[in-house]
């Protein structure tokens, strides 16, 4: 959700400014792919780390520094200034330790005086906690000049990302001729957002059977036993599940989704990445105001039951039913899958840019 702000400064700043992403392991792959950063920092706050030698070891492989390494770091860098799409008193801190100047960022979080650029987290009815995501990223960047207009999201793919793809597929058992529908279920950090094994395992014979695809059950490392169930429950041989391969690094999530034809997400990670790749995604919500994640590329399916305890913001459902995910049927979900696709099919298909 920060690449329409990242892409701005890239695009938008004067030459010959230079641009150094600063961010955690997580964020950093995500972005791989994407040409708008010129140098990057990855940091963990606990890391055993602290050299402050290179952005990357003699491997090639990035060095992640733990916050006094990331200090030095930067220091060292002389940097003029530094935009904060965070909102942590540790990250203000950091950049103060680290002698930068022009330190831009909300003022929120206990954090103003650290700051040199105050922006004000309420200008006229927008308020940068209610705002979509996006909104409130581009706000940042255009209080330094920058127009700010695309709200696209966007992501890159790395040619390894692809070979890894191949394998995989080739692995579980689809084949890469036959179109690829996504669906993931999980989400690391809720409760309230998972969608229930036997309802994703109920959709995904639907539409394997009446869109005649290939389902690929997404999961991420922790979630291989719940993607391995539904295959199990679905006992279908063109429903697999990714969690049967031994490798799952993030890029392999980017190139399956990127060559899907629809996804059908919860809301996570793969819904993110989903969008930014323009796909046409079914988005499941739970809890969470889909308001505050609300996206600018094709117009996403929205899905949610509409109960009068949501959204209520919470990752634990205080009613202890959960039924905000838990009475999503099948059903309602297969239906607005079949709508997504069938629209689809009568666009031109989204070209994925290898980078």
């Amino acid at each position: 959700m920060a690449t329409p702000a990242l892409r701005a400064l890239r695009t938008e700043l004067p030459e010959p400014t230079q641009i150094c992403w600063v961010a955690r392991p997580g964020p950093l792959a995500v972005l791989e792919g994407l040409p708008w950063a010129d140098t990057t920092l990855c940091y963990k706050p606990r890391t055993k780390t602290s050299s402050a030698s290179g952005s990357a070891s003699a491997s090639g492989v990035p060095l992640v520094l733990n916050r006094r390494g990331l200090v030095r770091a930067l220091r060292k860098e002389r940097f003029d200034a530094i935009l904060y799409l965070t909102n942590s008193l540790s990250t203000a801190l950091i950049g103060a330790l680290a002698g930068i100047r022009r330190r831009i960022g909300y003022a929120r979080d206990y954090r103003s005086w650290l700051l040199s650029d105050r922006i004000s987290v309420r200008s006229g009815s927008a308020d940068a906690r209610k705002d979509p995501c996006i909104d409130n990223y581009l706000r940042l960047v255009r209080s330094i000049g920058c127009r700010g207009v695309d709200r696209r999201t966007e992501l890159g793919l790395l040619p390894r990302d692809e070979a890894i793809a191949n394998r995989c597929l080739e692995s579980i058992g689809l084949s890469s001729q036959r179109p690829l529908l996504l669906i993931n279920t999980g989400a690391a950090t809720a409760p309230t957002k998972r969608w229930p094994i036997e309802q994703a395992a109920a959709a995904a014979v639907a539409l394997a059977d009446e869109l005649d695809l290939s389902v690929v059950v997404h999961c991420g490392p922790a979630e291989r036993q719940n993607a391995n169930a539904i295959e199990a429950l679905c006992d279908h041989p063109r429903v697999k599940s990714m969690g049967r391969f031994d490798e799952l690094p993030l890029g392999l999530s980017k190139a399956l989704i990127a060559r899907s034809r629809l996804v059908v997400s919860t809301d996570s990670g793969p819904r993110h990445i989903a969008v930014a790749m323009n796909k046409p995604v079914v988005s499941l919500f739970g809890s969470i105001d889909p308001g505050l994640t609300r996206s600018y590329n094709i117009p996403e399916t929205i899905l949610t039951m509409g109960l009068a305890c949501q959204p209520c913001g919470s990752y634990d459902c205080h009613l202890r039913h959960a039924n905000c995910m838990n009475q999503l049927d099948a059903a309602r979900v297969v239906l607005a899958a079949k709508h997504a696709y069938r629209g689809s099919l009568a666009a031109s298909p989204p070209l994925v840019q290898l980078r």
